[in-house]
C-alpha cells in the first residue's frame, strides 16, 4: 500500500478510448498510513497561509484535533468552524441551516478551505467552495461513499434533495488508520454503495444502447476491477482489516474519479440511487432516521438486481406497442407526492415523454441488450451473499424502512432525476407495479 496519485493523471486532460477527453480536477491523493503530516508542506506549497477547517464533533475526534495542532505548528492561521446538527434530526444534513454555519465565517477571508469529514461535510464544504471560487481540501475520515473526488454536491432544499454541481478538491488526503476506525455503519455504508455501481453501470448501458448515450468502457473496467477487488474482502471488513479498507477507500476515491471524468454521477448512480433518495426525503418530511445513504444503496440494490434479472428473461415477451398514459400518470403522481409535487413536476413531464425506441421489437437488439447488461451483474452475480459476508444490513426493512414506504420508493423514485432507468422501461410497458410487487414478495 503506497502513497501514490490515483491514475497517475490527476489534474489532467487525457483522451480516452470512448472517444471523449476526460479530466481529473483533483491535483494530489494521498491514501495510506501516516498521511496527515504531509498536509501543511502541501498547503505552503499551494501558498496558502489563512485555513477554514470544517468538523463536527465526531469528525473533529477523528481528525480534526490532530489537523488543527499540525496547522497550528506550522504557522498556519486557523479559522474553526464546528457544525452542529439540527436537535430534530438524526444527522447532520446539508441543507439550509448547515450552509449558513460555514457562510458565518467567510468574512473572515478565508485562502483555502478543509473539511475534516466524509458525506455530508465534504458535500458542504464543497458546494460553499465552489460558490464563492475558493479552492478546498478534504481530509477523509471514514470510507463511507465515493463523493469524496466527484463534481457534484447534493444538498437540502426545502426539504428536497438536489445535486448541484461543483469543482472538486484540489488535495484528498486519507489516512488507513482514522479510515479503519471510522464507525462501521459508515465502512458498510462505504461498501454497500460500492456494490450499487452494477445497477447504475446497467442502467447506464441500457441508455447507451436505447437512446444513444455516450459510455466509457475504460471507466466500466476501472469499476469493475475495482469491485472484483473490494468484494474479495467483503469477510475481511468487519475485522476493519487494512488491505480490505485499503481496496474499499481506493474503489470509492476511483468512483468519484469516473463521475469528475464524465462530468455527472452516471458511472456510479442508477435506480438504486434514486430509491435511496426518495427514501430520504420521505424519512425526513416524516420524522423517520433515514439511515446512512451508502445502506439505502446497496440494499436497494438487491432488489434492483432481481428485477433486472427477471427482466432480461421476460423482455422478448412484453408488449412493447403498450403506450403510458401521461395525463394519468402525472394525476397520480399529484396525489402521491402532494406537496412535493412542484419539485418533480418538470421531470416528470419530460420523462414521461419519453418513447421507447422501435428497435427494442427486433430479437437482434434485445439479444444485444441483454448481453451488455448481464456483463455488468455478473461484475457481482449475488449481492446478498457479498452483504452477508460483509455482515451489513441485507434489506432496506432492516434500516427501519416500513413495506408500504419501500413500493412507493420503487414506483416513484424514478420521477426523482430525468435520466431514464430500468424503472421507466418498465413502467412505459406496463410491469412496473407487477414487478414491484414480485420483487418484495420473493424472500
Amino acid at each position: 500500500m503506497n502513497n501514490f496519485p490515483f491514475l497517475q493523471i490527476e489534474g489532467k486532460s487525457f483522451p480516452c478510448s470512448c472517444g471523449r477527453t476526460h479530466r481529473i480536477h483533483t491535483e494530489k491523493t494521498i491514501l495510506g498510513n501516516n498521511v496527515l503530516p504531509q498536509l501543511s508542506h502541501i498547503l505552503r506549497g499551494m501558498s496558502f497561509r489563512k485555513v477554514l477547517l470544517v468538523f463536527d464533533e465526531n469528525t473533529y475526534q477523528a481528525a480534526g484535533e490532530n489537523v488543527e495542532r499540525e496547522l497550528k505548528q506550522g504557522g498556519f492561521e486557523i479559522i474553526p468552524c464546528l457544525l452542529y446538527k439540527k436537535q430534530e434530526l438524526f444527522y447532520l444534513e446539508p441543507d439550509e441551516d448547515a450552509r449558513g454555519q460555514i457562510g458565518e465565517h467567510l468574512h473572515q477571508e478565508p485562502e483555502v478551505l478543509i473539511a475534516i469529514g466524509s458525506g455530508v461535510i465534504n458535500d458542504l464544504v464543497k458546494f460553499i467552495a465552489h460558490r464563492v471560487g475558493l479552492p478546498f481540501v478534504v481530509v477523509a475520515t471514514a470510507p463511507s461513499m465515493d463523493g469524496y473526488s466527484s463534481p457534484g454536491a447534493p444538498m437540502m432544499v426545502s426539504g428536497y434533495k438536489v445535486t448541484y454541481s461543483a469543482t472538486p478538491p484540489r488535495v484528498i488526503l486519507a489516512d488507513l488508520g482514522i479510515l479503519s476506525q471510522a464507525p462501521m455503519p459508515l465502512i458498510h455504508a462505504g461498501f454497500l454503495d460500492l456494490l450499487g455501481k452494477v445497477i447504475a453501470n446497467a442502467d447506464w448501458v441500457m441508455r447507451r444502447l436505447l437512446f444513444r448515450e455516450d459510455f466509457c468502457d475504460a471507466i466500466w473496467n476501472m469499476t469493475k476491477e475495482n469491485l472484483s477487488r473490494t468484494v474479495k474482502e467483503a469477510e475481511n471488513l468487519p475485522q476493519r482489516d487494512h488491505q480490505a479498507i485499503y481496496e474499499l477507500s481506493l474503489a470509492l476515491l476511483n468512483s468519484g474519479f469516473s463521475m469528475d471524468m464524465i462530468g455527472d454521477s452516471r458511472p456510479a448512480s442508477g435506480a438504486e440511487h434514486l430509491i435511496a433518495h426518495y427514501l430520504e426525503i420521505m424519512a425526513l418530511h416524516r420524522g423517520m432516521n433515514p439511515s446512512l445513504h451508502g445502506l439505502r444503496v446497496g440494499t436497494a440494490t438487491v432488489l434492483m438486481h432481481r428485477i433486472y434479472r427477471r427482466f432480461l428473461q421476460e423482455m422478448p415477451m412484453f408488449d412493447w406497442n403498450r403506450k403510458l398514459n401521461s395525463q394519468e400518470k402525472l394525476e397520480t403522481l399529484k396525489m402521491h407526492f402532494g406537496p412535493l409535487f412542484p419539485l418533480v413536476e418538470e421531470t416528470a413531464r419530460k420523462k414521461l415523454a419519453i418513447t421507447v425506441p422501435e428497435i427494442i421489437k427486433e430479437k437482434s437488439f434485445q439479444e444485444k441488450l441483454r448481453g451488455a447488461i448481464e456483463e455488468k451483474l455478473l461484475a457481482i452475480p449475488d449481492p446478498l451473499t457479498v452483504l452477508q459476508k460483509a455482515q451489513a444490513p441485507q434489506s432496506l426493512e432492516a434500516l427501519g424502512f416500513p413495506s408500504p414506504m419501500i413500493r412507493d420508493a420503487l414506483l416513484f423514485a424514478r420521477f426523482l432525476r430525468e435520466r431514464a432507468t430500468i424503472l421507466d422501461l418498465l413502467d412505459q410497458v406496463g410491469m412496473l407495479d407487477e414487478y414491484v410487487d414480485w420483487v418484495l414478495q420473493k424472500p
